[in-house]
Protein backbone atom coordinates (compact mmCIF):
# COMPACT_ATOMS: atom_id res chain seq x y z
CA UNK A 1 0.00 0.00 0.00
CA UNK A 2 2.82 2.47 0.70
CA UNK A 3 4.50 1.82 -2.69
CA UNK A 4 1.19 2.52 -4.18
CA UNK A 5 0.62 5.57 -2.86
CA UNK A 6 4.07 6.78 -3.35
CA UNK A 7 3.50 6.13 -7.25
CA UNK A 8 -0.17 7.90 -6.84
CA UNK A 9 1.77 10.93 -5.28
CA UNK A 10 4.34 11.05 -8.04
CA UNK A 11 1.75 10.22 -10.80
CA UNK A 12 -0.40 13.30 -9.38
CA UNK A 13 2.86 15.49 -9.33
CA UNK A 14 3.25 15.12 -13.54
CA UNK A 15 -0.05 15.72 -14.18
CA UNK A 16 0.14 19.26 -12.64
CA UNK A 17 3.09 19.62 -14.08
CA UNK A 18 1.72 18.97 -17.76
CA UNK A 19 1.28 22.17 -19.97
CA UNK A 20 -1.37 22.75 -22.12
CA UNK A 21 -1.83 20.77 -24.70
CA UNK A 22 -0.44 21.92 -27.82
CA UNK A 23 -2.62 22.90 -30.95
CA UNK A 24 -2.87 21.43 -34.33
CA UNK A 25 -0.16 22.34 -36.51
CA UNK A 26 -1.46 24.96 -38.86
CA UNK A 27 -1.99 24.46 -42.68
CA UNK A 28 1.99 24.61 -44.64
CA UNK A 29 1.53 27.65 -46.77
CA UNK A 30 3.71 26.82 -50.02
CA UNK A 31 6.57 29.17 -50.55
CA UNK A 32 6.74 31.25 -53.52
CA UNK A 33 9.31 30.54 -56.10
CA UNK A 34 12.25 32.66 -55.64
CA UNK A 35 13.10 35.68 -57.48
CA UNK A 36 16.73 34.47 -58.98
CA UNK A 37 15.41 30.84 -58.90
CA UNK A 38 18.52 29.61 -61.13
CA UNK A 39 21.21 30.94 -59.42
CA UNK A 40 19.73 29.78 -55.98
CA UNK A 41 19.80 26.09 -57.98
CA UNK A 42 22.96 26.52 -59.29
CA UNK A 43 24.21 27.79 -56.00
CA UNK A 44 22.45 25.14 -53.78
CA UNK A 45 23.91 21.90 -56.03
CA UNK A 46 27.53 23.84 -55.89
CA UNK A 47 27.10 23.33 -52.21
CA UNK A 48 26.43 20.11 -52.90
CA UNK A 49 29.25 19.48 -54.87
CA UNK A 50 27.65 19.02 -58.67
CA UNK A 51 27.38 21.70 -61.57
CA UNK A 52 24.49 23.56 -63.07
CA UNK A 53 24.67 24.28 -67.13
CA UNK A 54 21.67 25.62 -68.55
CA UNK A 55 21.34 25.10 -72.75
CA UNK A 56 19.14 24.85 -75.58
CA UNK A 57 18.06 20.93 -76.20
CA UNK A 58 19.78 20.56 -79.79
CA UNK A 59 23.29 21.36 -78.92
CA UNK A 60 23.33 20.76 -74.62
CA UNK A 61 26.40 18.10 -74.79
CA UNK A 62 28.92 20.77 -75.45
CA UNK A 63 27.59 22.71 -72.43
CA UNK A 64 29.00 19.40 -70.43
CA UNK A 65 32.12 19.07 -68.80
CA UNK A 66 32.93 15.60 -70.26
CA UNK A 67 35.74 13.48 -68.54
CA UNK A 68 36.87 12.90 -72.26
CA UNK A 69 35.58 13.86 -75.62
CA UNK A 70 32.15 12.09 -75.56
CA UNK A 71 32.81 10.34 -78.98
CA UNK A 72 36.01 8.96 -77.19
CA UNK A 73 33.91 7.70 -74.06
CA UNK A 74 33.89 3.71 -74.16
CA UNK A 75 31.03 2.88 -71.92
CA UNK A 76 28.00 5.22 -71.38
CA UNK A 77 24.82 4.53 -69.93
CA UNK A 78 21.98 6.86 -71.51
CA UNK A 79 18.15 6.14 -70.57
CA UNK A 80 15.32 5.77 -73.06
CA UNK A 81 14.14 8.73 -72.25
CA UNK A 82 17.28 10.85 -72.57
CA UNK A 83 16.20 11.00 -76.14
CA UNK A 84 13.08 11.88 -75.92
CA UNK A 85 14.06 15.04 -73.82
CA UNK A 86 17.38 15.50 -74.91
CA UNK A 87 18.09 13.63 -78.32
CA UNK A 88 18.05 17.25 -80.52
CA UNK A 89 21.20 17.16 -79.94
CA UNK A 90 23.26 15.00 -82.79
CA UNK A 91 26.34 14.93 -80.83
CA UNK A 92 24.20 13.10 -77.51
CA UNK A 93 26.39 10.36 -76.47
CA UNK A 94 24.58 7.26 -76.95
CA UNK A 95 24.48 4.09 -74.92
CA UNK A 96 27.76 1.97 -75.93
CA UNK A 97 29.99 -0.26 -73.96
CA UNK A 98 28.81 -1.96 -70.73
CA UNK A 99 25.94 0.43 -70.78
CA UNK A 100 24.35 -1.16 -73.49
CA UNK A 101 24.99 -4.87 -73.17
CA UNK A 102 25.12 -4.80 -69.50
CA UNK A 103 23.05 -7.61 -68.50
CA UNK A 104 23.47 -7.53 -64.42
CA UNK A 105 24.95 -4.94 -62.01
CA UNK A 106 28.06 -6.31 -62.21
CA UNK A 107 28.23 -6.23 -65.57
CA UNK A 108 28.29 -2.06 -65.33
CA UNK A 109 31.78 -1.69 -63.09
CA UNK A 110 33.54 0.23 -65.76
CA UNK A 111 30.88 2.47 -66.52
CA UNK A 112 32.11 5.82 -66.95
CA UNK A 113 28.82 8.17 -67.30
CA UNK A 114 25.68 8.13 -66.73
CA UNK A 115 23.13 10.34 -69.00
CA UNK A 116 19.51 10.70 -67.47
CA UNK A 117 16.18 11.93 -67.72
CA UNK A 118 14.75 13.95 -64.84
CA UNK A 119 11.25 14.96 -64.04
CA UNK A 120 11.55 18.24 -62.06
CA UNK A 121 13.83 20.31 -60.26
CA UNK A 122 13.74 21.77 -56.82
CA UNK A 123 15.14 25.16 -55.87
CA UNK A 124 15.17 24.78 -52.26
CA UNK A 125 18.16 22.33 -52.19
CA UNK A 126 19.54 21.86 -56.12
CA UNK A 127 18.08 18.33 -56.19
CA UNK A 128 16.46 16.63 -59.29
CA UNK A 129 13.49 14.21 -59.00
CA UNK A 130 14.21 10.88 -61.02
CA UNK A 131 12.74 7.76 -61.25
CA UNK A 132 15.08 4.78 -62.84
CA UNK A 133 13.34 3.20 -65.59
CA UNK A 134 14.78 -0.46 -64.52
CA UNK A 135 16.92 -1.56 -61.85
CA UNK A 136 20.15 -1.57 -64.22
CA UNK A 137 19.43 2.39 -64.56
CA UNK A 138 19.22 2.78 -61.11
CA UNK A 139 22.40 0.66 -60.45
CA UNK A 140 23.80 3.03 -63.52
CA UNK A 141 23.67 6.40 -61.30
CA UNK A 142 25.14 4.51 -58.91
CA UNK A 143 28.10 3.03 -60.14
CA UNK A 144 29.33 5.44 -62.77
CA UNK A 145 32.23 7.57 -62.86
CA UNK A 146 30.20 10.61 -63.49
CA UNK A 147 26.61 11.34 -63.52
CA UNK A 148 24.73 13.86 -66.14
CA UNK A 149 21.24 14.42 -65.39
CA UNK A 150 18.70 16.37 -67.90
CA UNK A 151 15.78 18.23 -66.96
CA UNK A 152 13.36 20.87 -68.32
CA UNK A 153 14.48 24.27 -67.73
CA UNK A 154 11.00 25.29 -66.58
CA UNK A 155 9.80 22.05 -64.69
CA UNK A 156 11.30 22.78 -61.23
CA UNK A 157 9.56 23.65 -58.22
CA UNK A 158 10.21 25.80 -55.26
CA UNK A 159 10.16 23.13 -52.05
CA UNK A 160 10.28 19.87 -51.04
CA UNK A 161 7.10 20.41 -49.85
CA UNK A 162 5.89 20.73 -53.66
CA UNK A 163 8.00 18.30 -54.89
CA UNK A 164 6.17 15.73 -52.31
CA UNK A 165 2.87 17.00 -53.71
CA UNK A 166 3.91 16.30 -57.69
CA UNK A 167 4.78 12.48 -56.67
CA UNK A 168 2.94 10.18 -57.12
CA UNK A 169 4.05 7.73 -54.48
CA UNK A 170 0.90 4.45 -55.25
CA UNK A 171 2.37 5.03 -58.95
CA UNK A 172 6.26 5.08 -58.31
CA UNK A 173 7.61 1.89 -57.22
CA UNK A 174 11.19 4.11 -56.73
CA UNK A 175 12.39 7.26 -56.63
CA UNK A 176 15.06 9.38 -55.53
CA UNK A 177 16.57 12.63 -55.08
CA UNK A 178 19.76 13.36 -57.28
CA UNK A 179 21.46 16.14 -55.45
CA UNK A 180 25.74 16.12 -56.62
CA UNK A 181 28.24 13.45 -56.54
CA UNK A 182 28.28 10.91 -53.98
CA UNK A 183 30.16 12.63 -50.86
CA UNK A 184 31.40 11.21 -47.34
CA UNK A 185 32.57 12.62 -44.57
CA UNK A 186 33.27 10.11 -42.11
CA UNK A 187 37.07 9.91 -42.39
CA UNK A 188 38.69 12.54 -40.24
CA UNK A 189 35.27 14.69 -40.85
CA UNK A 190 37.13 15.84 -44.67
CA UNK A 191 34.79 15.77 -47.63
CA UNK A 192 35.25 13.56 -49.94
CA UNK A 193 33.60 13.34 -53.43
CA UNK A 194 33.16 10.25 -55.05
CA UNK A 195 33.99 7.38 -52.45
CA UNK A 196 31.06 5.65 -53.05
CA UNK A 197 29.97 6.57 -56.34
CA UNK A 198 30.07 8.98 -58.61
CA UNK A 199 33.15 11.60 -58.97
CA UNK A 200 30.75 14.22 -60.29
CA UNK A 201 27.19 15.42 -61.01
CA UNK A 202 25.88 17.70 -63.57
CA UNK A 203 22.37 19.07 -63.97
CA UNK A 204 21.63 20.21 -67.25
CA UNK A 205 18.74 22.54 -67.65
CA UNK A 206 17.02 22.07 -71.42
CA UNK A 207 15.15 24.85 -73.02
CA UNK A 208 12.91 23.76 -75.23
Amino acid sequence: MRRSASRERILDALEQGRGPAPGRPSAHRPLPMATDAEETLRARLAQNGGRLVRAEADEWVGSVDWPTPPEQLTHVYAGASVADLGGGDPRAPAARGVGRTAATVRDLEPLEVCVLAGRFSVVENGAVWHVPEGPLERAAALLAQHLVVLVRADARVATLHEAYERIDLAATPFGWLLSGPSKTADIEQALVLGAHGPRSMQLVLLDA
